[in-house]
């Protein structure tokens, strides 16, 4: 896992890069600063978007919505590293600066952060300032959010907005550096637990996955690779065969006791997956495979000979990243896999009225509630409202926290004993 930075090394970092968004605001902050009279600012908190909001084409728009303000005289406009906004500019653009927040709030309107109040009734979603008054407030946010911001690209990789494009001319190049790539270094795992009726959590399987920020890094520091979805799924049908070797690399011993593998379609029919079922042998019982849907989907036909062909050797066939959405058009339980992943949030979240609850509640029933994976848990407020759905599997950052506070307390008991 990558070091912590200090305060101190982001700072300098955001000196060094003196064209970066974070250094350019500092600098406004000192003009500003000289002369806050008539000049309001605000802030945009899009940094605690759920992730599955968190894209550069939204806040591209979002950005874009305040065009006709920052043609302004005085008017500054500021995208940091963690995509949230600052606006500064001349008071008088207070109504103007109302509408394109409405255009923005509307775009996220399905995201919890649009309803979400603190104990004072402010909204989260963004914070005034009156400069005259507030700058004090406003520097403090200032240094916070250009540390947040700076700190998040340094840290994980965010892709930035002019990065090039995943496209076929750079394509081959990526896939040379793929084949050649070590896996170890990059490889990450994430828990999902089955919580019990007496509020205990218990392991159910640990998730190897590679961390597409790190990898990006090392591979590709200015290449945006989900620019391209088709072409970014030929390139991870590469990174498949890296992980396999990896994971071969080993021996089942020194693996948690289930653990899940994301894999394409087509990387089972490969070699480097056949010989992966050999070192898994007759412990095939213990490895979940997750598919993404946007490959199950564009051959229907090839999920239903994969799938078939796990389950017989005893793997467990999971469907990764289902969005509420896609089930009011499909019933997923026709796919027939072991387990399904719904993300926490947009719909999920918003169906918490007593009709959305019925509806969500009737569709779970209907798959299974013991085949449903609540993912992308950041809150306990998930984990509850999974449970009233009669759903008690769940994984995210949340579960993560639980995870570990589990396994400090069974290493204290183990201590004490």
């Amino acid at each position: 896992m990558a070091q912590k930075l200090t305060d101190s090394q982001v700072m300098r970092a955001i000196r060094a890069d003196t064209n970066g968004p974070e250094n350019k605001l500092l600098e406004n902050l000192q003009i500003l600063e000289k002369k806050p009279a008539g000049q309001c600012a605000i802030h945009i908190h899009l940094s605690q978007l759920q992730r599955t909001n968190k894209k550069p084409d939204y806040i591209r728009i979002a950005e874009r919505t305040f065009d006709n303000i920052t043609l302004a005289h005085l008017s500054e406009l500021f995208v940091l590293g963690n995509f949230d906004i600052v606006l500064t500019c001349p008071n008088n653009k207070v109504e103007e600066i109302d509408r394109a927040l409405a255009s923005i709030r509307t775009m996220f309107k399905a995201d919890p952060l649009i309803e979400r109040r603190d104990i004072s009734g402010e909204e989260a979603f963004s914070t005034w300032y009156d400069l005259e008054e507030d700058f004090e407030y406003f520097k403090e946010a200032v240094v916070s959010s250009v540390l947040a911001g700076k700190r998040q690209s340094m840290e994980f990789g965010t892709a930035s907005m002019d990065d090039e494009k995943l496209t076929p001319k750079n394509l081959d190049y990526l896939a040379r550096g793929f084949r050649k790539l070590d896996a170890r270094p990059l490889m990450r795992h994430q828990s999902a637990v089955l919580i019990g009726a007496t509020g205990q959590g218990q392991l159910l399987f640990r998730e190897y996955f590679v961390s597409i920020a790190d990898l990006r890094k090392v591979v590709a520091p200015k290449i945006d690779l989900l620019a391209d979805r088709w072409l970014f799924q030929f390139l991870t049908t590469i990174l498949d065969q890296r992980v396999l070797h990896m994971l071969r690399s080993q021996t089942m011993d020194d693996l948690p006791k289930n653990i899940s593998l994301n894999l394409n379609i087509q990387t089972v029919h490969s070699k480097d997956f056949q010989l992966f079922d050999h070192f898994v042998g007759e412990q095939a019982h213990r490895v979940i495979i997750e598919l993404q849907p946007a490959d199950v989907f564009s051959n229907i036909f090839a999920y239903e000979e994969v799938r078939d062909l796990l389950q017989a050797r005893g793997y467990k066939v999971l469907i990764d990243s289902l969005q509420p959405l896609v089930m009011d058009y499909f019933d997923p339980s026709m796919l027939k896999a072991d387990f399904y992943k719904i993300a926490w949030g947009d719909r999920l979240g918003g169906s918490a009225t007593k009709e959305g609850l019925g509806e969500m509640r009737e569709l779970i029933h209907s798959i299974g509630a013991d085949k449903i994976i609540i993912a992308l848990v950041d809150s306990e407020e998930a984990v509850r409202f999974g449970l009233q759905l009669g759903v008690q599997r769940f994984q995210g950052f949340f579960v993560d926290r639980l995870v570990g506070a589990m396994t400090q307390k069974t290493a204290a008991s183990v201590k004490g004993v």
